[in-house]
């Protein structure tokens, strides 16, 4: 129940109980907690929250906040659109998927290759619809791949390398290409630079693109396929991840494989140096690991346990240290916490970053150009994780919810807010400590 309530900075302003009943905003409030998934693009982050809402920071490169703008920067989390039936997001180098909750797949930003697949090369300032009836779909640097609800794969976008499995290697395609087996039972699929996975609904894992430097996992040597493979013949994948050069990929074991080129210790695996792993390898003997992710030349991981680790190229300290790469070295763990939830669906290339199990969002590695939305308001890069905020000099206290049963959100707010309320209360006094 809500009663009367002042919201006060120096007594000025009276917010009526019908304001917060019945007062519907156009868009969100920008709060700490209440963060779903997470993904970042090169230069910038894309989040959606357990409210259908998806945000974006960092750099407008390619119209990448989709709001119709081309440039500039965004320190905090700005609200893309007014829509809250977003279930899940995606992020390319410079371009976002996101989908709704009726199946339709929408796209934005970066579009030179045609990897939105809407018949033209133009970039995209706001979400455009691209697809419909879709159950996953990844965006690659340069090229989208989907899952319909009817087991087909399908494929937009760069293919130099036969990444997209259509059969040829013609440069790119701006419309949707379907894989060249027509199979009805995929997944699954995960898209990268050169390469695309795939997972079947009995488990098969596949892989199509450059073999160069073993990213197929097929154990070909040169050349690329311009079709899909079977990777060896276990049954038991669960996930995939493709960076440029190396792969991971997770069985639902919870053992994580990796493969292709191990320089800078990009696969965690002990001693590995730089070499060119062609089939899948252990990298932990261990099988306690519940998501992965990659970067172009880096890894994150998150335990079963809840802590996260990343290991590869350090770059702008992405690692959670002021170390070098991880060369030779087993995943690093980042910090101490062990409240992990959801690591970023694609880690950017020079900043890392995770959800954690109060939903609250967290980001560390470069922040040139505003990408982790942090609160010290500077463009310093930040070699430990700092929450994502929605202004400068931020300040948050927990919910008000053990005896008196009170819930304030957003929180923290800058002028609206809502209090929900177990019991009766005959007023509620806020007063903003500014003043």
């Amino acid at each position: 129940m809500l009663q009367n309530v002042f919201f006060g900075k120096r007594g000025q302003s009276l917010v009526s109980l019908l304001m917060f009943v019945l007062g519907v905003m156009a868009n969100a409030q920008c709060s700490l907690t209440g963060w779903k998934k997470f993904s970042q693009t090169e230069q910038s982050s894309i989040a959606v929250k357990e409210d259908g809402t998806i945000w974006m920071w960092g750099n407008n490169t390619n119209g990448i906040k989709g709001d119709g703008t081309n440039g500039g920067l965004v320190k905090h989390p700005t609200q893309i659109g007014t829509a809250s039936d977003w279930v899940d997001i995606a992020a390319g180098r410079f371009f976002a998927l996101a989908l709704k909750a009726n199946g339709d797949l929408y796209g934005w930003g970066d579009n030179v290759n045609g990897n939105l697949a809407i018949g033209n090369n133009t970039d995209q300032y706001a979400p455009v619809k691209i697809a419909e009836n879709v159950k996953s779909f990844s965006a690659g640097y340069h090229h989208t791949t989907i899952v319909k609800t009817d087991g087909t794969l399908w494929g937009a976008g760069y293919n130099d390398w036969g990444g997209l499995g259509i059969g040829t290697s013609q440069v790119s395609y701006n419309t949707w290409q379907q894989e060249s087996s027509k199979a009805t039972d995929w997944a699954k699929t995960s898209a990268g630079y050169y390469n695309s996975f795939g997972i079947k609904t009995n488990g098969t894992l596949w892989s199509a693109g450059t073999n160069l430097e073993g990213q197929t996992g097929t154990g070909a040597t040169s050349g690329e396929s311009d079709v899909f493979i079977q990777v060896g013949t276990d049954t038991n994948w669960q996930d995939v991840s493709c960076g440029v050069y190396h792969v991971l990929a997770l069985k639902t074991t919870g053992k994580v494989f990796g493969w292709g080129y191990s320089a800078n210790g990009r696969l965690g695996i002990v001693g590995a140096g730089a070499q060119y792993f062609r089939t899948p390898q252990a990298v932990d003997p261990a099988s306690t690991y519940k998501q992965i992710a990659t970067s172009w030349d880096a890894s994150a991981l998150i335990k079963a346990d809840g802590t996260f680790y990343a290991m590869g190229a350090n770059h702008n300290g992405i690692i959670g240290s002021t170390a070098g790469d991880t060369n030779n070295l087993a995943p690093q763990q980042v910090g101490t916490s062990n409240n992990w939830k959801n690591l970023a669906l694609r880690v950017g290339g020079f900043h890392f970053g995770a959800v954690q199990n109060d939903g609250s969002l967290w980001a560390w590695g470069a922040d040139n150009l505003y990408q982790l939305g942090n609160t010290d308001g500077t463009t310093a890069d930040s070699y430990v994780p700092t929450q994502v905020t929605c202004e400068d000099g931020q300040l948050a206290v927990s919910n008000v919810s053990a005896n008196t049963k009170i819930t304030v959100y957003p929180n923290p707010a800058k002028d609206m807010i809502q209090i929900k309320s177990a019991q009766k209360s005959e007023d509620v006094k806020i007063y903003s400590a500014n003043n």
